[in-house]
């Protein structure tokens, strides 16, 4: 049997950081329609010199589909905060709407808020990827030691970002 995803709301003002952390499985909830999608980033790491590139490969998930899973939508440059769609994704499909909504997410986060999108993550660190057990960490997606790596590698951090405030989820 399967053991069940525990997800979290996060502030979705910390979806950049959040997103480009590393290894985040985060799920936007449309609360107004109920539905919801997951996105997996993963990003690349130079085999060579352990150095974090500004690529990261975006998959996607819609609305808990079992069947097929995740689906490999692309790739994201943060430093050009641009993306590039898997040669397998149609232009106009539902996947190039999400990594176009994505886009948009991640460049003005305040658009989850006026769409009433709320952000969940699945209650593992989003930067390596180990289960949080501290309810802090819990509370913002990322363990206590990623946190610091985060906000010493993070030129846009703010530590607002991280606080949650259940009224704005």
């Amino acid at each position: 049997m399967k053991k069940p995803i525990i997800r979290s709301n996060v502030s979705p003002l910390a979806l950049p950081q959040l997103f480009t952390a590393g290894r985040a499985v985060l799920t936007f909830k449309n609360t107004e329609k109920d539905t919801h999608m997951t996105i997996r980033s993963k990003q690349l790491i130079d085999r060579n010199t352990k150095e974090r590139k500004p690529i990261f490969f975006v998959s996607v998930s819609l609305l808990g589909d079992q069947e097929t899973g995740f689906r490999f939508a692309g790739t994201w440059f943060s430093d050009t905060k641009s993306y590039k769609l898997h040669n397998s994704v149609q232009a106009g499909s539902q996947v190039h709407k999400v990594m176009e909504f994505l886009k948009a997410a991640l460049i003005t986060p305040e658009i989850l808020r006026q769409r009433k999108v709320s952000l969940l993550h699945e209650g593992r660190c989003v930067r390596c990827g180990l289960p949080l057990t501290n309810p802090e960490s819990i509370s913002i997606g990322l363990g206590s030691d990623c946190l610091e790596h985060q906000m010493a590698a993070s030129k846009e951090y703010n530590a607002e970002f991280f606080k949650y405030n259940p009224e704005e989820a």
